[in-house]
């Protein structure tokens, strides 16, 4: 094997695809990532449930397959200088890493027995800009479950049904959905389960653009192809929670709040709780035409008001001051629609017009009625 390109474009493959590899995996192999030189380089790195492959140009003189360590490899050429890089496989399986003045001559193993990746190309397809993906996920995946008792809820489920696309997260205090518009498919009723951890990779490499993403569905596997990219994942098995049955039918209480003025008063009220117990319930009063939130620890209490347009009965209701953040942080509308039951029952967070979000939060238990 021999070729050349910049460190650039190897640091950008390189700090991707790592993301599928785990160093501490048992298996030697499997801690490594795997390089081929044909009419193209290919990096793969895969943990055996998730594959990241990254394809891209380079100056190739000779061709070849083989493994190396990926901390190692990365280490290596985060380190060495900017500019163009030579890599070529020497005698005594080493593979020698030049730049400029700087060489590096590290150990390869052979690619026997790495895992190949089983792509998706023959599934569904669903096309989405990478900007509407990103946003999808990052607006839902806080709510993924981590209870490995009912491992289905440990990612979100997507329902696509013509040009819509539903992201549902679930655990057992949440809920968050979220509609998006993609281009129109043949598809009514197709659903899927992706893991959180794959999806929080995901994250991490999607731009806020208009890059077109295919996703590629089947029974037992998803894959997401963009730019030099192609992510594969075992889809998590099972049947999904109903999550229409958790949602209030109706509401005996709605409030119209601002948002922005709601989040920083209990982002206030974090501030005396999180210093003695997160866990500490905030306390919502609802009464006339205002909402109070109200706190009480060992260092102290707080209390604020703000307006707001309420319709129904008064209430006191207790919260976890983060459940509620996580869903307020996602809501860019100036003002949402606050849907409460009674103090006891979940209430939901919902534009004020449409149904492109909606947030469910459990109440928590107050001591003092």
């Amino acid at each position: 094997m021999k070729f050349s390109c910049t460190k650039e474009v190897l640091l950008k493959s390189i700090d991707i695809v790592s993301k599928a590899i785990a160093p501490n995996n048992s298996v030697d192999i499997l801690r490594g990532m795997k390089i081929e030189a044909d009419d193209k380089i290919k990096f793969t790195g895969s943990d055996g449930n998730i594959s990241i492959e990254s394809v891209f140009d380079a100056d190739i003189e000779e061709g070849g397959t083989l493994i190396v360590d990926s901390r190692i490899f990365y280490d290596i050429i985060r380190n060495i200088p900017d500019g163009k890089v030579k890599l070529y496989t020497s005698e005594g399986n080493e593979i020698k890493i030049i730049c400029e003045n700087t060489m590096f001559n590290i150990l390869y193993l052979s690619s026997e027995g790495y895992p190949s990746i089983s792509k998706v190309e023959d599934g569904s397809n669903i096309r989405i800009y990478s900007k509407n993906l990103k946003e999808t996920i990052k607006n839902t995946l806080f709510a993924a479950s981590d209870d490995e008792s009912r491992p289905i809820l440990m990612g979100i489920c997507f329902e696509i049904n013509k040009s819509n696309m539903k992201a549902i997260a679930i655990d057992k205090t949440r809920l968050a959905l979220r509609n998006q518009i993609i281009p129109e498919t043949s598809f009514q009723d197709l659903k899927f389960v992706v893991p959180e951890k794959v999806l929080s990779d995901i994250l991490k490499i999607l731009k806020d653009d208009s890059t077109i993403v295919d996703i590629f569905v089947n029974n037992s596997s998803v894959m997401f192809k963009f730019d030099t990219f192609t992510i594969v994942s075992n889809l998590l098995q099972g049947e999904f929670i109903d999550y229409n049955r958790l949602i209030p039918p109706q509401s005996n209480i709605t409030a119209k709040i601002n948002i922005k003025a709601f989040r920083e008063m209990i982002e206030r009220a974090s501030i005396i709780i999180n210093y003695d117990d997160p866990n500490i319930p905030i306390v919502l009063k609802l009464k006339n035409s205002e909402i109070t939130v109200e706190c009480i620890s060992k260092f102290g209490n707080f209390c604020e008001k703000i307006d707001v347009d309420k319709y129904g009965d008064d209430l006191r209701i207790g919260v976890n001051s983060k459940l509620i953040l996580n869903a307020l942080k996602c809501i860019e509308d100036e003002y949402a629609s606050f849907e409460f039951t009674n103090m006891r029952g979940p209430f939901v967070i919902k534009p004020l017009e449409g149904d492109s979000y909606l947030y469910m939060v459990l109440p928590m238990e107050l001591k003092n009625k």
